[in-house]
C-alpha cells in the first residue's frame, strides 16, 4: 500500500510555514533588510499562507490582491509561486506546473542573490512535487528535487533544507531506491542539528524513517519511530498530521493488523474533511487505501464502493500508478466473487505504461496467483509466484536492502537510549527490593569509583599537559613560517623598486618587517594592532601597484578595535594574497576593499579584489598559497582546542558578473569572540 503520492506535497506546506516563520525572524531582529519585508507585508502574507493551507475559498483572491500591490518584482513572484502552491493541494493541481515555470523564468533573469536562490528553490520543488503527486516522471522528480536541494543550501532559506532533503528522500523511495531514501533522510537530521533548527523539525523525519523501516519489514523498529511521532500529533501541523495518518495506517497494512489500519484510515479521511480535503489527492490515497483493506477483511461491497471513488480521481488526474491500483483492487474483487470475466475484461483494457513500485507489483501478483489457481491454470500461477519472487530477491533487490539496514544502523541511537532506559529501571527494580544489597554495592562503587576518578583524573591531566605541549609547538613551527614568508614577499615586491624610492620608503620597510617579527611572536593579537601594520603595508605596496589602485576600508570604532581578538597575520595574509595573486596580475583600475564587522558574538573578516581570480590550476599553486596554508593550518590547532565551542571559519571564493565571468576573488574569516587562543 503505497505512501509516497502525498508526502512531498505535504512537506512544501511545511516548508512555506517555515519560510514565514523565519521571515518573522528575520523581520524582528533588524525590522528591515535588503530583502526584508515589513511588519505590515508580513502579517498580510502569513494570512495568505494560512488561508492556503486551509485551502481557504479566499486564499485565490488575497494573492491577487497581494500581487497586485506588490512594490517589486521578486516581492510579486513570492506571492505568485504561493498560488501555485494553492493549486498544487487543491483538487486541480495541473496549474501549479505552469506557476513554477514562470517563477523560475524570472529568477533566471535576476542577478544570482540568496533571494532569488531561494526562488528557485522552492520553483523547483513546486514542480517536482506536481510529478511526485501524480507519479509521473520519478527520475525527473529527483533531478529537480536535487536541484532545490542545491539551491536551498545557498540561499537565505537554508532553515528549509532539512524539509526540502526529505523531498529528495522520498523521490528516492518512491523508486524503491530505498539506500538513497535513508541516505538523504539522514543529512535531512544532520542539517537539522547542525543548523540548531527546533527539535519539533525532526517530526516528519522519523516519519520517513518509519515508512523505510516498513518496506524493509523490520516493523519493531517502525513501530518505535510512529509511536515517537504519535507523542508529537498535537504539534503537527494539519497536513503533517495527514501524512503521518497515511504512513502509520500503512503500518498496520503490512502487519496485516487490518482492523487498526482500517480505524487509522478512517481517523484520516474525517481529518482530510475536517480540513476541507474532500476532492484531493489525500482523499483519493485514503480512499484506495480503505478499499485494500476491505478486500481483505472480505468486504467486498465496501472495498467497491470506495475503489471507485478513487479511479474517477485517479483516472481525471491521469495518475497512472493510482489506476493500476484501483485495477488491482477491482482484479481482487472480482476473483472473490468469481467473476472471471470481468478479470479478464481488466487485464485486457488495462494499459500499462509506467514501471510501478515493488509494493503495487507485490500486491497486483498475489491476486494474479489466487486467479489462475481458482481457474486452474496452476502453470500459469507457479510462473506469475517464480516472476514475484525473482523480483523480490534478485541480487540488486537484496543488495539495496542489506546496504539500506546497514545505513539505518546509524539511526539506533534513540532505539539504543530506550533500551538503555528500561535497563536501567529494571535495575532500579530489582535494587529496590534489597536494600542491605544496594548499600554494599554503592559502597563498593564509591570507593572504587573514587581510585578510579583519581587516577583518570592524574592520568588525564598529563595527557591534556602532553598534548598541549605538542600543539604549542606545532602553532610555534607554523607561526615560525609566517615571519620569513612575509619578509621574503615584501623584499621580493619592494627589491626591484627600491632604485626609485626615496630614503622614507626604507625606513618604512624596516619598520614594517621588524613589527611582523613582533606580531608573529604572539598568539594573538587586538584587531587594532593588526589594522595598524595592515595599512602600513598596503602604503608600502601601493607605489607598486600604481596610480589606478583604489582601496576601501570599513572598519569598527578604535575602541572595539582595542577590544576585539584575533590571531595575529591572519588579516595581511589575506590582504598580501589578493595583492600579489590577485590585483598584480591586473591590468587597469585595481580595487581592494577589506571589510570588518564585529558583533558581541563573532568578528567576520572580509577581503575582496577585482583581479583575475583564485585559480587553483596555476603552476606555482604550491608556492603561492603558502600564506594560507599558514592560516588553515593555525586555525586547525586553535580549532581543536576549542571543543564544543563554535569554531573559526575561513573560505576563499571567485566572484563572478552578471554573465558568469570571474570578476575578482573574495577571502572570509569567521573568528567567534569567545573563542580561546593557544
Amino acid at each position: 500500500m503505497p505512501s509516497y503520492i502525498c508526502e512531498t506535497v505535504l512537506r512544501i506546506c511545511n516548508i512555506v510555514v517555515s519560510c514565514l516563520a523565519l521571515v518573522c525572524i528575520q523581520a524582528c531582529h533588524d525590522n528591515k533588510g535588503d530583502d526584508g519585508r515589513t511588519a505590515v507585508q508580513l502579517a498580510k502574507f502569513i494570512r495568505t499562507n494560512d488561508s492556503i493551507l486551509g485551502l481557504g475559498s479566499q486564499a485565490i483572491s488575497i494573492c491577487d490582491s497581494m500581487m497586485a500591490m506588490a512594490p517589486d518584482s521578486q516581492t510579486y513572484y513570492d506571492y505568485y509561486i504561493l498560488k501555485g502552491r494553492y493549486y498544487l493541494l487543491s483538487s486541480k493541481p495541473d496549474s501549479a506546473p505552469v506557476f513554477a515555470k514562470q517563477t523560475l523564468a524570472f529568477a533566471d533573469k535576476q542577478p544570482t542573490t540568496q533571494r532569488t536562490m531561494g526562488l528557485k528553490a522552492f520553483a523547483y520543488s513546486t514542480e517536482a512535487s506536481y510529478y511526485h503527486l501524480l507519479r509521473q516522471k520519478p527520475h525527473e522528480v529527483i533531478r529537480l528535487n536535487t536541484l532545490a536541494y542545491e539551491q536551498i543550501l545557498k540561499s537565505d532559506l537554508n532553515y528549509y533544507a532539512p524539509e526540502i532533503t526529505a523531498n529528495l528522500a522520498d523521490a528516492y523511495i518512491s523508486v524503491d531506491d530505498l539506500p538513497a531514501g535513508a541516505k538523504w533522510y539522514r543529512r535531512a537530521l544532520f542539517l537539522v542539528d547542525s543548523l540548531d533548527l527546533p527539535g519539533d523539525k525532526k517530526i516528519t523525519l522519523y516519519m520517513g524513517l518509519g515508512q523505510i523501516y516498513t518496506s524493509m519489514h523490520d516493523y519493531t523498529s517502525a513501530r518505535l519511530y510512529y509511536e515517537m511521532s504519535e507523542h508529537q500529533f498535537d504539534k503537527m501541523k494539519p497536513n503533517m498530521q495527514s501524512y503521518f495518518l497515511n504512513n502509520y495506517g500503512n503500518y498496520f497494512y503490512f502487519t496485516q493488523d487490518y482492523d487498526n489500519a482500517l480505524s487509522t484510515f478512517r481517523r484520516l479521511k474525517k481529518h482530510l474533511v475536517d480540513i476541507g480535503s474532500k476532492n484531493t489527492s489525500d482523499m483519493a490515497l485514503c480512499q484506495i487505501n480503505m478499499a485494500d483493506i476491505f478486500l481483505n477483511k472480505d468486504m467486498t461491497d465496501s472495498a467497491m464502493a470506495y475503489v471507485e471513488k478513487a479511479a474517477k480521481f485517479f483516472e481525471d488526474n491521469n495518475v497512472n500508478s493510482g489506476i493500476y491500483y484501483a485495477n488491482t483492487i477491482k482484479l481482487g474483487i472480482a476473483i472473490k466473487q468469481r467473476k472471471y470475466n470481468t478479470v479478464k475484461h481488466i487485464l485486457k483494457s488495462e494499459d500499462i505504461v509506467d514501471e510501478y513500485s515493488q509494493t503495487l507489483k507485490n500486491i497486483r501478483s498475489k491476486y494474479l496467483r489466487y486467479y489462475y489457481a481458482q481457474t486452474g491454470d496452476y502453470k500459469l500461477a507457479y510462473a506469475e509466484l517464480l516472476r514475484n519472487m525473482n523480483q523480490n530477491d534478485s541480487l540488486e533487490h537484496n543488495r539495496k536492502h542489506m546496504k539500506a539496514a546497514e545505513i539505518m544502523m546509524r539511526y539506533t541511537e534513540d532505539t539504543l537510549k530506550l533500551h538503555y532506559q528500561i535497563e536501567i529501571n529494571e535495575k532500579v527494580a530489582e535494587v529496590n527490593k534489597s536494600r542491605a544489597t544496594i548499600w554494599l554495592f554503592v559502597s563498593i562503587a564509591l570507593g572504587l569509583t573514587s581510585i578510579i576518578v583519581s587516577g583518570l583524573i592524574t592520568y588525564r591531566k598529563r595527557k591534556m599537559q602532553a598534548r598541549m605541549e605538542i600543539q604549542t609547538l606545532r602553532l610555534n613551527n607554523a607561526r615560525q613560517r609566517i615571519s620569513p614568508h612575509f619578509v621574503f614577499n615584501v623584499l621580493n615586491a619592494s627589491i626591484g623598486q627600491s632604485a626609485l624610492q626615496k630614503e622614507d620608503a626604507l625606513l618604512k620597510l624596516t619598520k614594517l618587517l621588524r613589527a611582523s617579527l613582533d606580531m608573529t611572536s604572539k598568539p594573538c593579537v587586538t584587531l587594532r594592532e593588526e589594522i595598524s601594520f595592515v595599512t602600513e603595508f598596503i602604503e608600502l605596496e601601493s607605489s607598486i601597484l600604481g596610480e589606478g589602485f583604489e582601496l576601501n576600508l570599513d572598519l569598527p570604532n578604535e575602541e572595539l578595535q582595542s577590544k576585539v581578538m584575533l590571531p595575529s597575520m591572519f588579516i595581511q595574509i589575506l590582504v598580501e594574497n589578493a595583492i600579489k595573486h590577485g590585483l598584480m596580475r591586473k591590468k587597469g583600475h585595481k580595487r581592494l576593499e577589506v571589510k570588518i564587522k564585529c558583533t558581541d558574538t563573532m568578528t567576520d573578516i572580509q577581503v575582496t579584489d577585482n583581479g583575475p581570480g583564485f585559480d587553483i590550476r596555476v603552476n606555482d599553486n604550491g608556492r603561492s598559497k603558502n600564506g594560507l596554508s599558514i592560516i588553515r593550518h593555525t586555525t586547525a590547532i586553535i580549532n581543536h582546542e576549542n571543543i564544543g565551542a563554535k569554531k573559526i571559519k575561513f573560505a576563499i571564493c571567485n566572484l563572478e558578473d552578471g554573465s558568469g565571468n570571474v570578476c575578482g576573488c573574495m577571502s572570509t574569516l569567521k573568528i567567534p569572540r569567545t573563542i580561546k587562543f593557544i
